[in-house]
């Protein structure tokens, strides 16, 4: 007893001392920014939900000449692109089987852009989000089931404990990227926050819940705004004036032109009643938003592949879609 009570104030000093699971736990923000930024005079490529569909994303990979051939070995893979950045909007996961080789395939292409001198970016999509802060939610079934075929607990690769390092990585990715003046994100929903705003949000409801944190899991947060019943920007009666406006006020405030989203490949209608058809890369309000996820991954089988390409030409910045097929197709052009 004697021994204990001399032993107490240093036990209690060390409890102290010790950090807490939760400082432990919290993102080294500055190597792994909540939103990437990069200022390049390269080509742009912007690639939509992939959904676990490896074989159709070589195929648009080298279709747009990001990689040369198909590699074999997913971790074998080379980039072909030079100095151009690759942004990945998220949703590379879930609903078809072959997530954990296009997981292989994206960590190894990384480094491999790198050494090229050029950028891949991988953003968080709600489905990676809504799976790290709950692995065994119902929608992550397809993904859980390969870890699970792997021996690989899918907790573990949520906390980012797993001996592969695929949590890990996971919890590296940054929400969002901004590439010049065009912002990628998931969903898009900002809620008219400015840039340091919502990095600011981002950070402090990480910390603080992790990916439980509201500012991802909201229904109408920028991974989860939904286009139906009708466009997240946009309220009932609105006349397409006023839609082009609350919209060009949201992306504006970031400091941008032009916004960049996944998350939709289904038909929805606009404000101004035209209609974006389902699995169609298209953009809208003269290049204010651009719409990249085509319903790819043969679980959704809206289109067989597409990647947004941005490139400069004599003082003209040129958008196009480059198919599965390897055909362009310009759909905007402005400064």
């Amino acid at each position: 007893m004697k021994h204990f009570r001399m032993l107490l104030p240093a036990l209690l000093v060390g409890l102290c001392l010790a950090p807490s699971s939760s400082a432990q736990d919290k993102r080294e923000w500055k190597n792994h920014p909540a939103i990437v930024e990069i200022d390049t005079q390269e080509d742009v490529y912007g690639l939509g939900d992939v959904h676990g569909d490896y074989e159709r994303l070589l195929t648009v990979l080298v279709a747009a000449k990001i990689i040369p051939a198909d590699p074999g070995p997913p971790d074998k893979v080379q980039w072909q692109a030079g100095k151009a950045v690759l942004v990945c909007t998220g949703d590379f996961i879930d609903k078809h089987d072959q997530s954990l080789r296009v997981i292989a395939l994206l960590r190894a292409l990384q480094p491999a852009a790198e050494k090229a001198g050029g950028r891949l970016v991988i953003t968080l999509g709600n489905h990676e989000a809504e799976f790290l802060a709950n692995p065994r939610i119902k929608k992550a079934a397809a993904f859980v089931k390969e870890l699970e075929a792997k021996n690989i607990k899918p907790e573990d690769v949520a906390t980012g404990t797993d001996a592969a390092g695929i949590g890990r990585w996971l919890r590296s990715l940054p929400v969002a990227a901004r590439v010049n003046d065009w912002f990628f994100v998931h969903a898009g929903n900002t809620h008219h926050r400015t840039l340091p705003q919502l990095r600011a949000d981002l950070q402090a409801g990480m910390d603080k819940h992790g990916y439980k944190a509201t500012v991802l899991q909201d229904l109408d947060s920028l991974i989860l705004a939904r286009m139906n019943p009708r466009p997240w920007w946009e309220k009932e009666g609105d006349s397409a004036a006023q839609s082009k406006e609350r919209l060009r006020t949201c992306v504006h405030a970031l400091g941008v032109k032009h916004l960049v989203i996944g998350h939709a490949p289904a038909e929805f209608t606009f404000a101004d009643q035209t209609t974006r058809l389902a699995g169609e890369m298209v953009q809208h309000f003269d290049g204010l938003i651009f719409f990249i996820d085509v319903g790819m991954s043969r679980a959704v089988a809206y289109s067989t592949g597409a990647l947004l390409h941005i490139r400069r030409d004599q003082g003209t910045v040129r958008a196009a879609r480059i198919l599965a097929s390897g055909k362009s197709q310009e759909i905007w052009s402005g400064q």
